[in-house]
């Protein structure tokens, strides 16, 4: 997704990482970073990696509530 990304802007550099394994609550779970000569092409590529990360790769979360109950969210 990525190298789709660079392919379709004109950009510097481009990296992304997700974190794998248990976060606590506000904890950073994605990072994109996009280097380009212009702020705006910088801005749309990386909203388009993280748009497409969230649409394409399956990533699930097993949520625990503090009531005890717990929930898989992404599975479907």
């Amino acid at each position: 997704m990525a190298e789709q990304v660079a392919a379709d802007f004109s950009l510097i550099a481009l990296s992304a990482v997700h974190r794998v394994g248990d976060l606590a609550l506000g904890e950073i779970a994605v990072i994109v970073a996009v280097a380009s000569a212009h702020r705006q092409e910088a801005f749309a590529a990386s909203r388009r990696l993280i748009d497409d990360l969230k649409h394409e790769v399956p990533i699930w979360k097993h949520q625990r509530f503090t009531d005890g109950e717990v929930e898989w969210v992404g599975t479907c």
